[in-house]
């Protein structure tokens, strides 16, 4: 597993929608991600998607983390 997908699990999924609030970030899937993503907890999802996402950084999450 990834730093960032470690420090992204440490989060709640309240935590993991504000951090995605703060960086500007709308999930909206596709029929292919919706298909993929069937069956998993919002948590695991959201873990997933911000991980891959390119505008949330390690030092964001970071911050995030001390901040909170």
């Amino acid at each position: 597993m990834s730093i960032k997908k470690e420090l992204l699990s440490e989060l709640t999924e309240k935590q993991l929608k504000q951090l995605a609030g703060f960086k500007g970030i709308k999930f909206s899937l596709t029929s292919n991600q919706k298909e993929y993503y069937d069956g998993w907890n919002e948590k695991e999802k959201l873990v997933d998607l911000m991980n891959d996402h390119q505008g949330v950084t390690l030092t964001d999450i970071e911050n995030f983390i001390v901040k909170k």
